[in-house]
């Protein structure tokens, strides 16, 4: 054998080893994103967006009128938890409790509380004052519900 058929024979085996390299890495970047969209196909599931009409209650107003802006005890939601102003939602019983929504332009809220008037596409943010839900009124807003 001559010194020219030895340098094909290892330019070729080493040809081979950098194909099988670069394959591998092709395999393990393939299983990684099959991987990662197994993963966001769960989370996604967690998940749903959708358009729903946004209004304000102010249960902790000196101007609340029970009944009207609540019922039993105006600083306890349905849920039992306390009501916190930016952070308390109420929601129809299509919204399981705990759910997490995010109110577009307005941020995360958890559902803990329910009202008589609350329908399957409605959602009730408490706030602080009678003023400002009266002064937000009722909107149309995307939601972002996350089940807990």
């Amino acid at each position: 054998m001559d010194r020219r058929n030895i340098w094909l024979m290892v330019l070729t085996a080493a040809l081979v080893a950098l194909m099988n390299i670069f394959h591998a890495g092709q395999l393990l970047q393939a299983k990684r994103e099959i991987l990662e969209s197994r993963k966001m196909a769960v989370e996604s599931e967690q998940y749903q967006v959708q358009l729903m009409n946004i209004t304000m209650y102010a249960p902790l107003s000196a101007g609340a009128i029970g009944g009207h802006d609540y019922s039993g005890d105006p600083s306890l939601t349905y849920s039992g938890e306390k009501v916190i102003p930016g952070k308390t939602a109420a929601a129809g019983p299509n919204i399981p409790l705990g759910t997490r929504i995010y109110v577009e332009g307005l941020g995360w809220r958890q559902v803990n509380d329910r009202g008589g008037a609350i329908g399957p596409s409605d959602i009730d943010l408490a706030v602080g004052t009678k003023e400002e839900a009266i002064k937000f009124g009722q909107q149309q807003r995307l939601v972002i519900l996350q089940f807990p």
